[in-house]
């Protein structure tokens, strides 16, 4: 193994001693929950509040974020009341019933684990930690007290004559016999004029005022531009809605991590907020396709040439009335409808055969009288009507993302 490859492993087996040493403690006051944010946020300089959002962040990919907040609070130490003598808070540990219960949270958080996103997300959450404390561990490490040694104690004072005048701010080197402190000047200088009047405490220096970092305002408006080109980039080579948010507000989380060391990206929570919102809501919605427009279709054909092979709808309702439909016996017609959030109604004519499939990810299915609802709501149905074959031939394809499908015989 060569020198350089030992001195690699060396500087990140030290790393990893030193954050354990000096990880950090959860505070008191300030925590929301388990004070983990705070107490990250506190010990490398960083706003708790894109500490929270990275957190959330990871919680969306598969979990990683919540198994980690869990790891910080089981392992981070919270701050205690400072030992009599000291001003200096100590470090307890977790509580052994908290400690249980977390331990009890964490093992099906594991389980949970088993995704690539989760994954990789645990990983990137690992890594960013360990490249905070690398590069950032010397912040909030209070400076270790210089012991006073003998060489260092302070010298007596000579001895002045027997004068016990105290001058403002002085300390006096002499006490008379009945413990009085002299409030007047020696009859032998009624002005004050003696060397040791004059040997005043020296003017300290004034305090440098704070010199604030100019806020960086540029990265929000270019991680705002990077995830909105992403989106798009995603929307335009086929991905589902779903997809295109959940990149962008990846691209919003890597803004908010960066503008937490560099100052500036406040402005980014509010938009990761309403994104990462929308997210959820897609994933627990089904919503198909939305790759078409918005509103209320209505279609009242007359003749097989008026009627599209499909109709789409990206959030409203698609209404197709057959029911003054001229179609002859053995003429066929196939179409269909797919509406990603609303409702698909069809009215066929009383004497024609229909064979429709009906399906809804989530809702309510009544397709000429079979019914299902609930998650995954099919049904494919054969009716010839109440003449019996005949009449020609409808085909029907019909298929909401979250809402109902209904096929009604007039």
């Amino acid at each position: 193994m060569s020198s350089t490859k030992r001195s690699g492993i060396a500087g990140f087996e030290d790393t990893l001693r030193d954050f354990w040493a000096t990880r950090p403690v959860r505070p008191r006051t300030g925590g929301k929950l388990g004070g983990v944010s705070a107490a990250i946020g506190v010990r490398y300089g960083i706003d708790p509040i894109l500490v929270r959002v990275a957190f959330v962040l990871g919680a969306l990919y598969g979990g990683a974020g919540l198994v980690l907040y869990l790891l910080g609070w089981l392992l981070f130490p919270k701050e205690g009341d400072p030992v009599p003598g000291s001003t200096e808070p100590t470090r307890e540990p977790t509580s052994p019933a908290l400690a249980v219960v977390i331990v009890l949270l964490l093992i099906p958080g594991v389980f949970w684990l088993t995704s690539s996103p989760s994954i990789i997300g645990l990983a990137l959450g690992l890594g960013l930690l360990y490249l905070v404390h690398h590069n950032y561990g010397d912040r909030s490490i209070a400076p270790t007290a210089t012991r006073a040694t003998p060489e260092a104690a302070p010298q007596p004072a000579a001895p002045v004559s027997a004068n016990t005048w105290v001058y403002p701010g002085a300390a006096s080197t002499a006490t008379p016999s009945d413990d009085t402190p002299r409030q007047t000047p020696p009859a032998w200088d009624p002005l004050g004029a003696a060397p040791f009047a004059w040997d005043l405490p020296e003017p300290s220096e004034p305090d440098e005022p704070d010199q604030q970092r100019p806020t960086r305002r540029w990265i929000s408006f270019v991680t705002l531009g990077l995830a909105a080109f992403a989106a798009a980039l995603a929307t335009a080579l086929g991905s589902p809605l779903s997809t295109a948010l959940a990149i962008a507000l990846a691209v919003l989380g890597v803004g908010m991590v960066l503008g937490a060391f560099l100052r500036g990206g406040r402005g980014l929570i509010g938009a990761a907020i309403p994104v990462g919102g929308l997210a959820m809501l897609l994933t627990a919605l089904p919503l198909g396709d939305l790759s078409g427009e918005l509103g209320d279709d209505e279609i009242r054909p007359t003749s097989i040439q008026n009627v599209l092979p499909h109709y789409k709808r990206s959030a409203g309702s698609v209404q197709l009335d057959l029911r003054n439909l001229e179609i002859a016996d053995g003429q066929e017609l196939r179409t269909g409808a797919n509406v990603g959030l609303g409702d698909i109604l069809v009215h066929v004519p009383p004497n024609v055969d229909v064979t429709a499939r009906c399906a809804a990810e989530l809702g309510t299915v009544h397709c000429l009288g079979d019914s299902a609802d609930g998650r995954s709501a099919h049904r494919s149905v054969v009716d010839q009507g109440d003449d019996g074959p005949g009449g020609g031939h409808i085909v029907l394809d019909l298929v909401v993302g979250t809402g109902d499908v209904e096929v009604i015989r007039d």
